[in-house]
């Protein structure tokens, strides 16, 4: 028995065997997991090429350059045929990736730009539009009023027809 100055906690009178409700997580949609495959594989492909550029350019030796402004031959020294496989494998992965990527990014920026144009269209004419419907609301306000006035009294009232109504036959 406790006094009424215990602080110590009741004991819990629930069953032991209750489990605790688990929450509802409903799965995500199609289109999210679609975006979440995509932004992995967009994040991948730039990791990707980041590393084989990387590699290429610490494996890559620039020792043929040979740059003449007055001589005319500004790129004679400039050639890729310098570089062994693993550097020419590294650049064609590389340049393969940044293709993936392209095609990865080419819809996003199509989409980006027809959001961009779709919101300058809604905000350059919807808006001034809603603007222009307030104010000749506002200003024709007391035609309206008048409107309203004469019909509600030329309307023809059935108040007649109601009262009958509402007593009931025995």
């Amino acid at each position: 028995m406790t006094a009424s100055f215990d602080p110590a906690p009741e004991p819990d009178d629930r069953p032991a065997t209750m489990a605790a409700p688990v929450p509802y997580r409903p799965r995500p949609s199609r289109a999210a997991t679609v975006l979440r495959w995509w932004l992995a594989l967009s994040a991948l492909t730039l990791f990707a090429i980041a590393l084989c550029v990387f590699i290429g350019f610490v494996q890559t030796d620039f020792a043929p350059l040979n740059i003449v402004i007055h001589g005319d031959h500004i790129a004679d020294g400039v050639t890729i045929t310098g570089i062994d496989d693993g550097a020419g494998a590294l650049l064609a992965t590389s340049l393969a990736l940044v293709v993936l990527f392209l095609l990865l990014m080419i819809p996003v920026l199509i989409l980006l730009v027809a959001a961009s144009v779709a919101i300058g269209v809604v905000f350059g004419l919807g808006v001034p539009l809603i603007g222009l419907a307030l104010v000749l609301g506002v200003l024709t306000s007391p035609f309206w009023m008048v409107g309203l006035l004469v019909w509600l009294i030329v309307r023809r009232r059935d108040s007649h027809r109601l009262a009958g109504s509402a007593t009931m036959a025995a």
